[in-house]
């Protein structure tokens, strides 16, 4: 069995989306991206020698449209494959609609340039993920991770022993670069998240794979730096709260993106951000920690 990172070229620049494919007896596809990618997932795809209708399984680790958007086109296009996914988010695949109108409020007039058209997906190609250990695809075990949103889900080759963490190990840029905690509105739980990251340690897999981006070895590492890069993250937005004359969104906007020029280029970091933005994700802390208070009170 393998597994293997596919840059779907999204926006046609390298290094923002990972797909990966898993090469078995039933050939799996994980977070195949949106619509928009569909092409440079193709390609990918064409230079392992795979294609489209090769693929059986798509396992899903949340429905964000970067990782799900272009779904509904590959089972339109392959009709044997199955789609696995947490049972919350089984709605959205089944009638995207108001995934898309929650996405346009985020993205307003790029919503359509950057995620294209979101295909509803019939219930019986659906798989529900209903074990916290067990997939129905051989080989793969699949783990409830949820914190950047309530439903995400990720996996653990056992063959190669890689685990696709989607989102929930946060964005890495590069060896060198920091986890980055992505917290889009409205779905992050930091407490929920706190609680993942204690859970998956435990896997102790040989290596992992991020959707933003590709396969990194240092698990342990990475998953301590995921934890204190969130806590951080959180307890500055609620001191800005408490406080809004001393910090705020923009500034953070200003030194992430100053952070990861470190170790990205310029062009590289502002072709991420401008699409998945830090004042987004300072937006999605806020709500959290709003929503948190309101029901302490």
């Amino acid at each position: 069995m393998l597994v293997a990172p596919v840059d779907v070229s999204f926006q046609g620049i390298s290094g923002l989306i990972s797909s990966y494919w898993i090469d078995c007896a039933e050939p799996v596809i994980v977070d195949p991206g949106p619509s928009t990618s569909l092409k440079g997932l193709k390609k990918g795809l064409e230079d392992l020698g795979v294609k489209f209708s090769d693929i059986r399984h798509v396992l899903l680790t949340h429905v964000h449209l970067d990782h799900a958007g272009g779904v509904g086109h590959l089972v339109l296009e392959n009709p044997a494959i199955q789609v696995h996914v947490h049972p919350e988010a089984i709605a959205h695949l089944i009638d995207p609609r108001r995934l898309v109108e929650s996405t346009r409020m985020t993205f307003g007039d790029s919503h359509d340039r950057l995620w294209g058209e979101v295909l509803p997906i019939d219930l019986d190609r659906i798989c529900i993920w209903d074990s916290p250990t067990k997939c129905p695809v051989p080989s793969i075990r699949s783990f409830f991770t949820p914190g950047h949103v309530g439903h995400h889900v990720s996996y653990l080759e056992e063959v190669d022993g890689c685990f696709l963490a989607g989102d929930s190990l946060g964005a890495i840029f590069s060896r060198e670069a920091p986890v980055y905690p992505p917290t889009p509105p409205p779905g992050v739980d930091v407490a929920l998240w706190l609680n993942t990251l204690e859970d998956v340690e435990k896997i102790q897999p040989e290596n992992f794979g991020v959707a933003h981006f590709g396969i990194h070895p240092d698990f342990e590492i990475r998953v301590l730096e995921m934890r204190e890069r969130l806590i951080a993250f959180r307890d500055r937005v609620y001191t800005w709260m408490n406080q809004p004359e001393d910090r705020d969104r923009k500034l953070f906007e200003r030194e992430v993106r100053q952070e990861m020029s470190k170790y990205l280029s310029k062009k590289d970091v502002d072709s991420y951000f401008d699409v998945f933005s830090p004042s987004g994700d300072w937006d999605g802390m806020q709500f959290y920690l709003e929503r948190r208070d309101r029901k302490k009170s």
